[in-house]
């Protein structure tokens, strides 16, 4: 009985453990060969390393059981081939597998696959994507985005674009505004960009904008009756009255486009979004300049603003006119705006900024008797200034 337990026991015996390593060992290397030939296929990207570098291509490992060629034309504009070199990573696509099994690869394919990805992203999260201009076409420039994007001429900036071979080699700031999925073709536009940018700065602007205060603008437009300056999303008017203490004919007498200049905000409208600035507030005060000249009895050389019956408009200082009413002119005489005339300073009231004067000044009659006199006829100081803002 004892026996043949034991001969039972010795023809069951297991394997011996060294036996079953040996065999694990080889299967796995044949399973793991077998996952290899099947993971490199046709389209995939994967990194890979220069391995050598020839006069028109690279060798390239992919972790295959051979490398890749990957020529110099499958290499995107981004990267120039000769700051290659031997041992440098790089994403490619198996772009052809003969059926010797050796291996294309193609990088500019594969950074193309990869921003085709991004590019989707960045549309469905509203991501602002920025790309160099390549080349001019018609209707608009192309983009390198590692594939190519089309960028219409109209949506490149807010006003027209005129010569469009100015932009090649720069950067743009880009929103996708139309995909094509199947010939994986995308559209671009900076303009959205630009205007989702200046609408939230309008935003801003009309939060924090106040009467009184001191802005920066630049002078965006002249027009007969003043400037435009634009204060960061939102145009405000200089009335040419409020251009210079000075009368002047045309805002090109003071500023011009381009110009930088500190305004104040005189009216605010924030429904209609509309401001009224002033940029004679920021400057000088001419009657604090001329403080020293403004002087009763003083005589200076002045220049005739208009001509009117009862009264003449002078500005005796640039930017300080006084009223000269009648009985203080020659009424039989030509006089014309522009003429230069000797006023001797009759009243001067520094609270109300009025001033009369007197061409012919007649010694035996008092400013008081003046100044009544002006009043009676009906040629009040402050008509004087309504009549001026006449045209």
């Amino acid at each position: 009985m004892n026996r043949t337990n034991r001969i039972s026991t010795t023809e069951i015996a297991p394997p011996q453990t060294a036996d079953i390593q040996k065999e694990d060992q080889l299967a796995l290397e044949q399973r793991l060969y077998e996952e290899s030939l099947k993971v490199l296929d046709e389209g995939q990207v994967l990194t890979g390393v220069i391995v050598a570098k020839y006069q028109e291509e690279l060798l390239v490992d992919i972790g295959g059981k051979s490398e890749g060629t990957l020529p110099f034309r499958e290499l995107s504009l981004a990267i120039d081939p000769k700051a290659l070199k031997v041992g440098d990573k790089l994403e490619v696509m198996i772009h052809r597998i003969d059926d010797d099994g050796a291996l294309f690869l193609s990088e500019r394919r594969a950074r193309a696959l990869k921003t085709w990805e991004k590019v989707i992203e960045a549309h469905e999260r509203d991501e602002v994507i920025e790309a160099t201009v390549t080349q001019v076409v018609k209707g608009g420039v192309l983009v390198d985005l590692g594939m190519r994007g089309f960028v219409p001429a109209s949506q490149i900036r807010r006003q027209p674009v005129g010569n469009l071979d100015e932009l090649v080699g720069k950067r743009l700031r880009l929103k996708v505004i139309d995909l094509d999925h199947k010939r994986h073709r995308v559209v671009l536009s900076q303009r959205q960009v630009l205007e989702e940018e200046l609408n939230a700065k309008k935003q801003e602007l009309l939060g924090t904008l106040e009467v009184g205060q001191i802005r920066e603008g630049v002078v965006v437009r002249l027009a007969e009756f003043g400037a435009f300056v634009d204060l960061g999303g939102i145009d405000g008017l200089i009335h040419n009255s409020e251009l210079s203490y000075a009368r002047i004919k045309h805002p090109s007498e003071v500023v011009k486009i381009g110009d930088i200049v500190q305004v104040e905000v005189m009216k605010f409208d924030p429904e209609a979004k509309k401001v009224s600035l002033s940029l004679k507030h920021a400057l000088p005060d001419p009657w604090v300049q001329n403080a020293d000249q403004l002087v009763e009895g003083n005589k200076l050389l002045a220049q005739i603003v208009k001509v009117t019956p009862n009264y003449l408009p002078v500005e005796i200082v640039p930017g300080v006119l006084a009223m000269v009413p009648k009985g203080e002119f020659d009424p039989g005489a030509q006089y014309s705006p522009g003429q230069e005339v000797e006023v001797t300073l009759l009243t001067i009231n520094q609270s109300t900024r009025r001033i009369t004067g007197s061409i012919q000044h007649v010694a035996d009659v008092s400013p008081e008797e003046i100044a009544d006199y002006a009043i009676d006829d009906g040629a009040t100081l402050g008509s004087v200034a309504e009549t001026l803002e006449a045209p």
